[in-house]
């Protein structure tokens, strides 16, 4: 793991920014409460839903409870992403089990994904250390000097008809299934014993409701769900405005605020996504909890950045490239138009 330069703690740290470790302690009880909260209604809809399927249902009227699942689906996923950081619960066994169990139901192998996480906040918003956790970016000098192949792979990669549509499916049905290469070897088995749970969840549900039934009402929740997931990490750090910088201009602080975004969500889907949106103070103080991060917001003025909203959030759609000497997200038109200029 890189130890990014500003990363720590110093005593040089605006007194705002110490006032937050006050809101980094897990609490048991809450996150109990809101696991059960989530959990519960969320197995209750999936069994509706299997039911519909086994009951000879039209399929339509399972599939008008998709979306309610899935928005808990969602949420459970944040729980996981707590447990990453060690801010859910205060016990690190229980935030691996429960990282492990929410993993395999979203077909996400905890442990390395885990890994892959922390490094992304070691270097996020780092020109030089882009690669392991990000949605990949390059810069417009670098498009243009890639041979046509990678210029091609690349403008595929980063379409939103690929990136939003069939590229989250691929990547967690699919690539996750294998380890990450740059990954130590170490981290390597959790992800075939995450394998081998998300088989015996699957041969489960054959041996029982039978795998049509099961992934009639998985498959659209999975999709959506992954779909969702990969749009909220886009839009947190490849936003217009966003901070990019090389290694020895880098600063931890002006990264959090500037390098991520506050997605400001109606309150419906901010409780979907687990107070997330709050990005750019998840990535200043990692380890409070979902749970506390709004409340840390509100008692700290200094960290109420302009927001990312719903409709401003679709700018982010043509941000395909960095353009390192105007310092913002350009779309391969302008990029092509700049460079014809």
């Amino acid at each position: 793991m890189p130890d990014a330069k500003n990363a720590g703690h110093p005593p040089d740290r605006p007194a705002w920014f110490r006032d937050l470790a006050q809101y980094e302690r897990p609490d048991t009880r809450v996150a109990l409460r809101q696991m059960l909260l989530t959990v519960i209604p969320m197995l209750g809809l999936l069994a509706l839903m299997l039911y519909t399927v086994l009951h000879g249902f039209p399929y339509w009227s399972t599939l008008l409870l998709v979306l309610p699942t899935t928005a808990l689906l969602i949420r459970s996923f944040i729980f996981l992403h707590d447990a990453s950081h060690g801010s859910y619960f205060p016990s690190p066994r229980a935030n691996a089990v429960l990282g492990f169990l929410v993993g395999v139901l979203i077909l996400t192998p905890y442990h390395e994904w885990r890994w892959a996480h922390l490094y992304h906040h070691a270097t996020f918003a780092n020109l030089d250390r882009r690669g392991v956790g990000d949605i990949k970016l390059i810069t417009v000098a670098e498009y243009q000097a890639a041979p046509w192949p990678r210029r091609l792979s690349y403008w595929i990669y980063r379409h939103p008809l690929v990136l939003f549509t069939v590229g989250p499916t691929i990547l967690f049905a699919v690539i996750q299934r294998l380890p990450i290469r740059s990954a130590p070897a170490s981290e390597h088995p959790a992800v075939w014993l995450s394998n081998a749970a998300m088989l015996a969840m699957v041969t489960g549900a054959d041996l029982t409701v039978g795998l049509r039934a099961f992934l009639l009402v998985m498959a659209p929740i999975w999709v959506i769900a992954w779909t969702t997931g990969v749009w909220l990490f886009y839009v947190q750090h490849q936003f217009q405005g966003v901070y990019w910088a090389r290694q020895e201009e880098w600063d931890f602080l002006r990264a959090a605020l500037e390098g991520s975004s506050h997605y400001k969500l109606p309150r419906l889907l901010q409780w979907c996504t687990g107070n997330i949106g709050l990005h750019h103070l998840h990535h200043m103080r990692p380890r409070i909890p979902n749970y506390r991060l709004q409340e840390a917001y509100d008692a700290t003025p200094a960290i109420h950045v302009p927001p990312v909203t719903l409709r401003t959030s679709l700018d982010a759609l043509w941000s395909n490239l960095y353009d390192e000497e105007a310092h913002r997200m350009v779309s391969f038109h302008e990029a092509a138009r700049a460079r014809g200029q």
